[in-house]
């Protein structure tokens, strides 16, 4: 939702951005054989699954098949939007926090499918920070799955870890013309000023009530707090 109206250029800095829609020609998905439990469960048993989805994606790599990871994958996408619509029908999230936080789970499951063979030097640069903003999301929620499995909570840990995942989701929030003008910014410094692109980290992005409210949700969910 993040690609329409924009430049080719802007087509492909964020080309990774967002996954692309599944299409419409298929069955709907049948649920999940889950046991019953609460949506809250259901969301955590989601981003708890990114290991097995990136098992999946291994074993058929070398097979030439990819059905069974993309299955899988929409299937998280499918039931972990279905775990917010309910939180969100019961009023303990907000419909804009819940599109937020999907799109950055949404994010992290194509990224674990996604691979990009490395850029020839002869390419011109491409400012992407998509595929690290993913990356920086699973490894947040395995830090808070690990916390969680623990059983205690190590404050320095945790701060670390709202700090990074307030970073990620202030990308995800940012606006179409927000993030081309990112863009903009970031390669003309790299091409007047000799400037290396930042890494994601150390990109500096203000963080939005919104992104500060759904960090602390996946905080909430994954931690069980």
């Amino acid at each position: 939702m993040k690609i329409f109206g924009t430049s080719v250029a802007s087509l492909m800095m964020t080309r990774c951005r967002v996954a692309p829609p599944i299409p419409t020609c298929y069955a709907p998905m049948p649920p999940t054989d889950l046991p019953p439990t609460t949506a809250r469960e259901r969301l955590r048993w989601c981003w708890q699954r990114f290991g097995e989805l990136a098992q999946a994606a291994s074993d058929q790599a070398g097979q030439g098949d990819g059905s069974g990871k993309d299955t899988l994958g929409r299937q998280m996408v499918s039931d972990h939007r279905g775990g917010l619509d309910e939180l969100v029908a019961a009023g303990e999230i907000t419909p804009t926090i819940a599109d937020l936080v999907h799109e950055s789970y949404g994010a992290a499951v194509y990224h674990v499918g996604c691979s990009t063979p490395p850029m020839p030097h002869d390419e011109p640069v491409v400012v992407d920070y998509a595929p690290a903003s993913a990356g920086a999301l699973i490894q947040q929620a395995e830090v808070l799955n690990a916390i969680a499995a623990q059983g205690t909570i190590d404050p320095q840990t945790l701060a670390r870890a709202q700090a990074a995942l307030e970073h990620d989701l202030a990308y995800y929030a940012l606006g179409d013309a927000e993030l081309q003008a990112l863009y903009d910014r970031v390669l003309a410094e790299y091409q007047s000023h000799d400037q290396p692109i930042p890494s994601f980290d150390a990109l500096q992005l203000a963080i939005p009530p919104d992104a500060r409210t759904a960090a602390q949700f996946i905080i909430d969910l994954l931690t069980g707090t």
